[in-house]
Order: C-alpha cells, then structure tokens, then sequence
C-alpha cells in the first residue's frame, strides 16, 4: 500500500483533467472546442476526400453530403476515457517520480492524438458506409440511422480502445521491465473502461428514471456491437492457451 503512495499525485492529476475536460467542455459550443474539431476535420477531410466549412455556432459543414462535424462529434468522452485508461491501469507501473510524470504527461498527449485520429476514422465510416449500405440493400429494415449510426461509433470506439490498452500496455511494460501474456482476465479491463461510462452510467440514470424507451435504441447495439468484436478475440485466447496446453502435455 506504501508503494502506491506515491503515485496518488498522477491518478489525481488525471482525475481532475477529466472533470475538468467534462465541466469546461461538456457542453462547450464549436468555438470553444475549435482545439479539437479544427484538426478533427482537417484529418477527415484527407481521408474522405471531403471538404469541410467552417460555420460558426454549427461547427464544420459539408452541405452537399449534409454533414456536420458538431461539438458532439468532437470525441470528447473517447479522449476522456482514453487518458483516465492509459493513467489509472499503467503509471503504477514506473518505477520514479519522474518517469511517472512523463508517463501521465504522455497519456494526455496521446489521448488528444488518438482521439482525432480514430474520429476521423469513424466520420469517414459514418459518412460513407450508410450510402453503401442503402445503395447494396444490405441495411437491414428493422435498423434505423441512428441505431446504424450509433454501431458504427461504438464498433470504432471500442476496437479503438482496445488496441491503445494493448499499446499502453506493451509500451509501460517494457519501461519497467515487466512482460506479461495476454489473457481473458485482461481483455475485462479496457472493457470495463468502455463499457462502464459509456453504457453502465446511462443504464443505471436510466433504471433511476425508469426510462426504458430507447433501450432498444442505445443500448442493445452497442451491447451487440462489443459483444461482435469481443467475441472472436475471446475465442482466439482461448485456442492459442488450449494449443499452448496441449503442447506442454
């Protein structure tokens, strides 16, 4: 318990950034989030090919596509799980002050990174794979946009996330020396980091309120969505241990 004292400074630092991310931008309009939504549709706009207007209160526009990069879209929740994650699971892990104060200033920084880069990502998909979907009639009719919409978000967000846990997490072991297998115990920590903000905390506002109407709108998708991808990697441990196992005997 004494060791970990002395980390307490970083987990405070990462937990005050984020309330502070959450109170300051929250509800922030475009101007106010232009540190995030400029480079955001700058990155879209190489990968889509789309060029994007700036309008004032709105945010970026494209009025031929009817798109809008909004406040909303700026990722703000993904940067702030992202850095609580890269923080919180692995700065106990340096073995100095100072090491632990490069770490916690890298998470941020890459945190803000990524998160404009797997947004541009999830833009581009939101902009392209809908018309694909209705021009090949593979839309299935009981989906609605935003059930597609929302889909498409959290498969991008969620696989997202588990790759940058799995960075944080070869990247702080091999400062600190420390090599450790992939496991299914594991997987369960980018995972809760996910799934707990994004769908436990409005699940349980929801049964608070007794509001259940847009269960079938939210949550079930992204439960399936995370279900999907969760799936084969689950699959895929447990052969590679079954296969290791059967090696060893």
């Amino acid at each position: 318990m004494k060791s970990k004292k002395k980390y307490w400074g970083f987990y405070l630092i990462g937990g005050i950034l984020v309330l502070g991310l959450k109170i300051i931008f929250g509800n922030a309009g475009s101007e106010r989030l232009l540190w995030i939504l400029h480079p955001l549709a700058l990155w879209t706009e190489m990968l889509s090919g789309v060029l994007f207007t700036y309008e004032p209160g709105v945010g970026y526009v494209n009025h031929s596509l009817r798109f809008i990069i909004a406040p909303s879209c700026a990722g703000i929740h993904f940067l702030m799980i992202s850095c609580l994650m890269l923080i919180y699971s692995f700065v106990h892990r340096m073995n100095t002050r100072i090491k632990g104060l490069y770490w916690t200033a890298g998470s941020i920084l890459v945190s803000y990174v990524f998160t404009i880069f797997v947004n541009g990502i999830r833009i581009v998909l939101s902009i392209y794979l809908p018309l694909f979907l209705k021009k090949t009639g593979w839309v299935p009719l009981c989906l609605t946009p935003g059930q597609l919409h929302t889909m498409i978000g959290t498969a991008v967000y969620f696989l997202s996330l588990l790759v940058l846990y799995q960075i944080g997490d070869n990247s702080s072991g091999r400062i600190a020396g420390i090599q450790r297998k992939q496991t299914l115990f594991r997987i369960t920590f980018p995972v809760f980091w996910y799934l707990f903000p994004v769908l436990g905390l409005p699940l349980l506002s929801r049964m608070a309120y007794k509001d259940y109407e847009n269960f079938f709108g939210y949550e079930l998708p992204v439960l399936l969505v995370c279900g999907a991808i969760l799936l084969p990697i689950c699959l895929i441990l447990l052969s590679t241990r079954f296969f290791r196992l059967s090696v060893k005997s």
